[in-house]
């Protein structure tokens, strides 16, 4: 039996493990939406201003409507425009439900291994762009995924560069010295920690720099959490957007817009982009969910390669792109004292096919009825796993319990034999 003090400090631990959660699923939700949301802006010009062109010749088409369907969108973030010898440095798949207003967002490692069908080999995602651009991207990604993808957005880091000296600079904290040379990229890197205004040369090197962890690292494979340079461009985004929605910025629209005409390039038909513009009032980020391609790294033939998931990724796909929600992430949380039931009842979940990614104490042992704790958007999910654990379901508002996870804690009217048998 566990001291009321060593309950009170598991007890502790659990909590700061789901508030540094919830933090990083906000930050994440940040980040994706201004990247969807300053290329919306982009695509916009550079479709609106390719239709005012063509309409003084062919004469003004008629306006768009939005559907309400599935737009799957190839963003690609490039050291320059042209695929030769470039290489994309940024692949995200976008999956846009103009119904619902839902948003998936699949960021894939760029060393990922994908298999190309029109070149007949295995390849890096990104080695994809520099053979045959964005359309040969957009085959090995949706040949991997098993997802139609029609279109792409592709914008470059000299773009990107300017963009930022338009604005005067972004302002951020450089988080420790960073140091990095590749003469073959033409790629050297120079930052000193501290807070400062990086121009825009010094900012891309802040958004390229990757440390001991790469592009992407898988840091605790039971709960499927990654790390990674992703961080930094996530916080150097928010900054960023900060920046462009400041009121000083009114005076350098035109420069702004003359810039993004000249750094965005897309096969996006106006009537799609216009489509999306006013399909836009329906997203938020509240309905934008995000994902990191599931994978590991591993060398093959002497070369680091992303491997994916192929198991998890389908899961991914689902939710993001099919909307069908993912499996939920069970914590299982022994609330009756008796010895080692919380890791009877995880096994008993998990040859069932339940997904649990962690266990422990609850906050005390005198629980008398089992209870699944879920969040008011799962609530009808755990239907099933109630009668298999003869349990009450408890809904919890606000941050108590995060969308995508259930808590159940074992109380003292638990049989693990009749839950066995089901």
């Amino acid at each position: 039996m566990l001291s009321p003090e060593e309950v009170a400090r598991r007890k502790a631990e659990l909590e700061e493990r789901r508030a540094l959660k919830r933090k990083y699923r906000r930050r994440q939700v940040v980040f994706y939406t201004i990247t969807i949301l300053l290329g919306l802006i982009l695509m916009f010009v550079v479709a609106r201003y390719s239709y005012n062109r063509s309409a003084q010749v062919s004469g003004l088409a008629a306006q768009p409507t939005v559907e309400g369907r599935r737009l799957n969108i190839l963003f690609l973030g490039t050291d320059k425009l042209s695929a030769s010898g470039s290489r994309a440095d940024t692949i995200l798949l976008v999956s846009l439900d103009t119904k619902s207003g839902e948003a998936g967002v699949i960021s894939i490692p760029r060393d990922t291994r994908v298999w190309i069908p029109s070149h007949n080999r295995w390849d890096r995602v990104n080695a994809a762009y520099a053979r045959g651009g964005p359309e040969l991207v957009m085959e090995a990604v949706s040949n991997l995924l098993q997802v139609p993808i029609k279109y792409y957005v592709q914008t470059d880091f000299e773009g990107f560069e300017k963009i930022v000296d338009i604005l005067g600079g972004v302002e951020i904290t450089v988080e420790r010295e960073m140091v990095y040379q590749d003469k073959a990229q033409d790629l050297y890197i120079n930052l000193k920690p501290g807070r400062q205004v990086l121009d825009g040369q010094k900012a891309l090197q802040y958004v390229r720099y990757r440390d001991r962890l790469g592009d992407i690292a898988l840091v605790d494979p039971f709960k499927g959490e990654y790390d990674g340079r992703v961080e930094r461009q996530r916080k150097f985004l928010a900054a960023l957007a900060e920046k462009v929605l400041s009121p000083s910025v009114v005076t350098k629209l035109p420069q702004l817009i003359s810039q993004a005409l000249q750094m965005v390039r897309t096969n996006l038909p106006w009537d799609e982009v216009l489509s999306l513009a006013l399909a836009s009032p329906r997203f938020s980020p509240e309905r934008i969910s995000s994902s990191v391609l599931p994978g590991n790294s591993q060398v093959l033939n002497g070369a680091w390669y992303w491997i994916v998931n192929e198991q998890k990724a389908a899961q991914v796909v689902d939710s993001l792109v099919w909307g069908i929600p993912e499996p939920l992430k069970l914590t299982v949380l022994n609330g009756n004292g008796r010895s080692g039931i919380a890791q009877q009842v995880a096994n008993m979940l998990r040859e069932k096919g339940y997904d649990v990614v962690s266990l422990g104490n609850a906050q005390h042992f005198d629980f008398a009825e089992t209870q699944i704790v879920v969040s008011e958007k799962d609530k009808n999910r755990v239907g099933d796993l109630a009668v298999l654990l003869d349990a009450a379901v408890l809904v919890q508002a606000g941050d108590g319990q995060e969308p995508g996870t259930a808590t159940i804690i074992i109380g003292g009217n638990f049989n693990l034999q009749r839950s066995v048998g089901i």
